[in-house]
């Protein structure tokens, strides 16, 4: 945990306003920071799990596209946005 951030993701995030080119750059380094440490590990109880299911365990061409579409910039949109919210909200209101 960084000291005085309770939220991972606003240590990375700059700040609001007329922050310029030294900004810019710091954003530009906390993206770099956060794709070359992103990382998913399976439990040995999922990965056997996973290999009983008779699903293909890593679709490779997805897994390629996702990657290149987060070095890029571009894989997170509006309407991916949009989607999650309107699910998340889907499940607020059938629990209320």
């Amino acid at each position: 945990m960084i000291e005085g951030v309770s939220n991972p993701m606003q240590a990375a995030t700059p700040a609001v306003g007329g922050g310029g080119a030294a900004s810019t750059e710091q954003a530009r380094a906390a993206e770099r920071t956060f794709a070359q440490t992103d990382a998913v590990e399976l439990s040995p109880a999922a990965r056997e799990r996973l290999e009983n299911s008779g699903q293909e365990t890593i679709r490779e061409d997805l897994v390629e596209r996702v990657r290149a579409e987060i070095a890029a910039g571009t894989y997170l949109t509006d309407d991916k946005i949009n989607a999650v919210v309107d699910r998340l909200l889907a499940k607020v209101i059938a629990a209320a």
